[in-house]
């Protein structure tokens, strides 16, 4: 338990949308990554694509890549407006659910 807690790498990577909800996926299902300049990430879960739309994502796509981002997390407009022109921020959270197999 001690090495884990200790470790860099999440197991779950959580989504959070501005009305309070969160989603956790685990990491060990993430399969693909694809990040657009124009400011948008998707993330391939198994069967779920997770897809955030906002400024300065490169970072933040890096993180998930290397499995440290414990979350992401859908900003609200306030929140644009105060934070500096070169930190991330996310406008849009859409999740989409794959078939699940039993």
């Amino acid at each position: 338990q001690e090495a884990r807690a200790k470790s860099r790498e999440a197991l779950m990577l959580d989504v959070r949308l501005t009305d309070g909800t969160i989603e956790s996926f685990d990491y060990a299902s993430l399969r693909r990554v694809r990040y657009s300049p124009d400011g948008t990430i998707v993330l391939r879960f198994g069967k779920d694509e997770v897809t955030a739309e906002g400024r300065n994502l490169d970072r933040l796509r890096c993180a998930i890549s290397e499995h440290r981002a414990r979350f992401i997390q859908q900003g609200t407009e306030t929140e644009l407006d105060i934070k500096p022109e070169d930190a991330a921020h996310i406008e849009r959270i859409e999740i989409k659910e794959g078939d699940e197999e039993l």
